[in-house]
């Protein structure tokens, strides 16, 4: 079994200047607004399934939003290949929820590959760093602070390979006036710690007439295959976006809201397929699987 990680090369800078502009509206590739290429149902222990990571060479690691374990699984089936889980008593950081059966809990949001680690980020603007374990194996983590929780609700995780950052989205701003806009932060892997300012700032009102919704409530970031832009999907209102690196709206639009009722997760194969991860609610978890066109 292979234990090493490898980062997915989609490098990137948020320097606008520094690359060529993005083409417009890459995400307009993938037929978003109906059924999937394939489909994969998960199993009932990832039902809520929250956070979807992919490695250079394909492996795919799924996460849910209770327990710090995390599961590596087939894209092609759904089936998990193994699981490996947090080390309880690590660290004693709030993760926000409490544990009530022994094992590491939390709030988990999302889930970023980074080098040979790997990060969860919480609800509550906690990063959990740790390695990749063996199928059964506890491993030790790190808990980060990050201070973002008392800015918003923390729900995207996406690594920025060329600036060593963390990307952290906010899916809801804690001050009222704030909420017509979504906020990106980094988190600097070489400081351990937050940039004061956001990193993204982009109006609600400029991604409506791509999603055809007023509002946005992210629950997913990744970058597009190039690195040239940024992908999000909004669960609560079931719809997506893309964003250049200067912040600025190309691609928006509806998921299918039958294959996608509470999408949750976002991640890139190698390939450049989308998978797209919904918490199961009244039936079964899946991901769907979009082919570019």
């Amino acid at each position: 079994m292979r234990t090493g990680i490898v980062a997915l090369a989609a490098v990137a800078t948020l320097s606008c200047g520094s690359r060529s502009a993005p083409p417009e509206g890459a995400l307009t590739r993938y037929r978003l607004d109906g059924p999937p290429t394939s489909r994969v149902t998960l199993p009932g222990e990832l039902r809520e399934v929250s956070g979807l990571a992919v490695t250079s060479d394909g492996r795919l690691f799924a996460h849910g939003d209770e327990h710090g374990i995390v599961f590596q699984v087939e894209p092609g089936t759904g089936d998990v290949v193994k699981r490996f889980s947090l080390m309880p008593g690590t660290d004693q950081v709030d993760l926000g929820k409490k544990s009530t059966d022994g094992q590491v809990t939390g709030d988990f949001e999302d889930i970023a590959v980074a080098g040979d680690r790997l990060f969860m980020v919480t609800s509550n603007g906690v990063l959990v760093e740790f390695a990749e374990g063996k199928a059964g194996e506890q491993v030790p983590y790190t808990a980060h602070p990050t201070a973002l929780g008392g800015i918003c609700e923390v729900e995207g995780l996406a690594h920025d390979v060329s600036s060593e950052t963390l990307l952290l989205l906010c899916k809801q701003m804690k001050d009222k006036a704030a909420r017509d806009r979504v906020e990106i932060y980094a988190w600097s892997l070489r400081d351990r710690r937050l940039e004061p300012k956001p990193r993204l700032t982009i109006p609600v009102g400029s991604l409506a007439s791509l999603t055809g919704v007023k509002g946005f409530n992210g629950s997913a970031l990744a970058f597009m295959p190039g690195g040239k832009s940024l992908a999000m999907v909004a669960g609560p209102q079931q719809v997506f976006a893309e964003v250049a690196l200067d912040g600025k709206p190309v691609a928006g639009g509806a998921l299918d809201r039958g294959a996608q009722p509470q999408p949750e997760g976002m991640a890139f194969l190698p390939d450049g397929t989308l998978l797209i991860s919904s918490e199961g609610g009244k039936g079964e978890a899946a991901i769907g699987a979009y082919r570019p066109r």
